[in-house]
Formats: structure tokens, sequence, C-alpha cells
């Protein structure tokens, strides 16, 4: 109970405040502005406000909810594309990768034939090719 009470007290003491600015200016000239009155009655009150717009007319924001909902499901399947795409391209990279691996460890289990220098290109080759593109 007594929590209910302070909860009402504190809810109703946030109420919005509304305070008054003053502009005050003292014997040498220094305008100073101040949210109590100007001490010995120089001063003045401050209307404040908002300034107006350029074009002399405050219009209300339209909001398009639709299309801001078509641009963001545009988008999330745009990205989910683009993941898509990388996704299939990463696949094609290890399966390319994959073969390379394959194919130099059947050109290393052969037999050096007798034009070793062919061989060796090849296996050099391929190592460079697995280097360049397998990380």
């Amino acid at each position: 109970m007594k929590a209910a009470a302070l909860a009402l007290l504190l809810a109703q003491a946030a109420l919005p405040a509304f305070a008054q600015m003053y502009k005050c200016t003292d014997a040498r000239g220094v305008t100073q502005y101040a949210d109590k009155p100007c001490p010995g009655g120089k001063g003045q009150e401050v209307d404040i406000r908002g300034q107006p717009p350029i074009s002399g007319k405050l219009t209300p924001r339209r909001e398009d909810l639709g299309a801001a909902e078509r641009d963001f499901r545009y988008r999330q399947a745009q990205q989910e594309r683009e993941r898509q795409a990388d996704l299939r391209a990463m696949e094609a990279q290890q399966r390319r990768c994959a073969s390379l691996r394959e194919q130099l460890q059947r050109a290393s289990a052969q037999r050096r034939p007798a034009d070793s220098a062919a061989h060796d290109a090849r296996i050099a080759k391929l190592n460079a090719d697995i280097g360049r593109s397998c990380r």
C-alpha cells in the first residue's frame, strides 16, 4: 500500500514544469540569461517561442508507412540474395579447391614419366593455383 502511494506521489511530481527565462543586463552592459529574476529588478522576462519555418507555413509531416515497409522488405530481400550469392560463391570456391587438391594428390602419386620436366611443371602449377585461391 505504501509503495502504491509513493508511486502515485512520484507520478504527480513528474508533471511538466513550466520555466521562465529572464534576460539580465549588468552595469557594464553584459547580458546574461537566467531562470531566476534579475537582482535589483533590472531585467525582463524572455518569451521563448519556436522559430517558424522559412516558408511561413507549418505543414505536418506525411508518413507513408506502406512505402517505408516496402523499402524495408526490399532491403531485407536484397541482403538475403547477396548472402545466398556469397554462400554459393564460397561453396564453388571450396569445390574448386578440393578438385585442385585431388589433382595434385593424383599427380604426386604417379610414377615419374620420362618427361619429368612437364610433370614437375604441372605439380608446380597446381601448387601455385592452390596457394593463390585456397587459403
